[in-house]
């Protein structure tokens, strides 16, 4: 599914290929046929953007969005467990599971980076894809709002990912998370104070019942596991 591939792609910090590959992007996107006509557009609307920016505009952007926002960052399970010890085992089963798959990270991102997440599900089954989204479905939401409070055009890649998604976000926990954090930009000082802060989606006590809440990161790495376990199992019969 290369459609999830191009959009993590999109999500990775901008470089020259980025804009030299816009109009492959489009096309991939187009034949595919994996996505509505809606979201497709709204893609559009981002790669419209991109096109008409210079490379350090677009990558001093990027950089005050994900790296400078600590509420906006693409790392999932920091929205989770921040940078709790509960975090490093997630990240240890998630990159487990993806060499389980046959899949290896050649980046010094960590197993948990969003466009790493949406290269793995590229590999899996569309109702896993679903499943797997729905998971996640309020992080991208509030990330969503977020990136709308700063008028960014990164907002229609979410939007993107959420249409796919089968699950509706829980509004209640999307406006707890933004009164948390809105999405500002912060100064140096601030950026270290809310690293040390609780994140918005309190891990604790609240499981996924495919309702509301936020999914703890145990669950969903079990679920990949189940997958990656099942799929064995036929193989071998």
């Amino acid at each position: 599914m290369r459609t999830l591939k191009i959009l993590g792609f999109l999500l990775t910090y901008p470089t020259e290929m980025h804009l030299q590959n816009v109009s492959e992007c489009r096309a991939i996107l187009k034949n595919e046929k994996w996505l509505s006509d809606k979201s497709l557009k709204a893609i559009d609307r981002f790669l419209q953007e991109m096109e008409q920016s210079s490379l350090l505009d677009l990558q001093e952007e990027y950089v005050s969005l994900f790296d400078r926002t600590p509420s906006l960052s693409l790392h999932l399970f920091e929205h989770i467990h921040g940078e709790s010890r509960d975090r490093g085992q997630a990240l240890a089963d998630l990159g487990e599971l993806y060499q389980n798959e046959g899949l290896s990270i050649n980046t010094a991102e960590m197993p948990d980076y969003l466009p790493v997440f949406l290269e793995f599900n590229a590999t899996q089954s569309l109702d896993d894809v679903r499943d797997n989204l729905d998971s996640i479905i309020n992080i991208l939401s509030a990330l969503k709002k977020r990136l709308e409070n700063r008028d960014s055009s990164y907002a229609n890649l979410f939007d993107v990912l959420i249409e796919t998604a089968s699950r509706k976000p829980d509004v209640k926990a999307i406006e707890n998370a933004l009164k948390q954090d809105p999405g500002a930009l912060y100064n140096f000082e601030e950026i270290d104070r809310q690293w040390e802060e609780q994140f918005a989606f309190d891990n604790a006590g609240n499981d996924y019942n495919g309702e509301s809440g936020c999914p703890k990161a145990d669950e969903m790495v079990a679920r990949f596991k189940e997958y990656h376990d099942n799929e064995s199992e036929r193989i071998n019969k």
